[in-house]
């Protein structure tokens, strides 16, 4: 489903660039999260083949090697903003929102393909913005992402998954085992986003992202909360949710330990100790498998582990990278 919005196509773009009230909000408050971490960021789109449009943020040395940031479920490109200056300096980083989420188009995710459907934009923007192995990070959902792209197209260089990625299990926690239900997820959303929004935002990255969110500034939970009101966002991602599972079972995808094994580009997993999904257990013995994997543990972060105090993950991401 797409938004209708029409939005002009390579230059950076501001708020008042988007027609759809809810569109403008979004935008504005990505830009004032930009600022808040001093970055000169852009704002583009560009057109698909597989969804239409693609809305992302780009960023840092223009002759840079192109690093690929992939968000997860529920989280947006900007959630990476402050991962941005520790990279800007060496790279051209490049932040993509997933299709249904933030200012990109909302398609339905049923009855797809789901191998297939969840990368197809990504090797579109790839080939658009002619960039052929860039460096690739994914936190969760851009986890999984990141291994189709290695398995499926050969499209990495470097493979760097940040918090506890997608395709190493199929356990998910029981809040996502619900929302695998179609109806009972449409209830559940609605409980979780009675009352405030700022603060229902405050209370999910609580709940899933962070131990501690001392770090996160307040025009983040802003900008999570604008996003509820973007044209089309709870039809896609309730149909993400149906299509990524069915009555409390993860799809088959979600568990592709076998195949991850195989892939043989340089990869580092970097992993909360108090990661909401997944404990490093059970990432461990899958990079233990694989021809050139490190593996590090962060005591006490969480899902979304660059968004917590400190500059450890940060760290560890740069340091990767060159």
């Amino acid at each position: 489903m797409s938004t209708g919005t029409t939005v002009p196509e390579d230059r950076a773009l501001s708020p008042d660039d988007w027609s759809h009230p809810a569109e403008r909000r979004y935008a504005d408050a990505q830009a004032r999260l930009a600022d808040h971490y001093d970055l000169g960021v852009e704002s583009r789109v560009t057109e698909t083949d597989a969804v239409g449009r693609v809305h992302y943020l780009v960023g840092g040395d223009p002759d840079g090697d192109p690093v690929l940031l992939l968000h997860g479920v529920g989280t947006p490109a900007a959630t990476w903003l402050s991962l941005f200056p520790a990279l800007t300096d060496e790279y051209r980083v490049y932040a993509p929102d997933r299709p249904g989420l933030a200012l990109s188009a909302a398609p339905s995710y049923r009855d797809r393909d789901l191998r297939s459907f969840l990368v197809a934009y990504i090797v579109d923007f790839l080939d658009d913005l002619a960039i052929d192995r860039p460096h690739v990070v994914g936190n969760s959902h851009g986890g999984l992402q990141s291994f189709l792209l290695a398995l499926d197209h050969d499209r990495v260089d470097r493979l760097q998954l940040v918090g506890a990625p997608g395709g190493v299990s199929r356990d998910l926690p029981l809040l996502f085992r619900l929302l695998t239900v179609r109806g009972l997820n449409r209830v559940l959303l609605w409980l979780l986003n009675r009352g405030d929004p700022v603060e229902n935002a405050r209370q999910s990255m609580q709940r899933v992202n962070v131990v501690d969110a001392s770090a996160i500034p307040d025009v983040f939970y802003e900008l999570l909360a604008a996003g509820q009101d973007l044209p089309g966002r709870g039809e896609s991602q309730r149909s993400l949710a149906t299509a990524q599972g069915s009555f409390g079972r993860a799809h088959p995808l979600f568990d592709i330990r076998n195949e991850i094994a195989r892939i043989d580009c340089p990869t580092q997993f970097v992993w909360g100790t108090e990661d909401a999904f997944y404990a490093p257990d059970v990432g461990r013995p899958v990079a233990e498998k694989m021809p050139d994997a490190e593996f590090h543990e962060l005591p006490g972060h969480g899902h979304t582990p660059w968004l917590e105090p400190g500059d450890e993950a940060a760290e560890l991401v740069q340091g990767f990278l060159d």
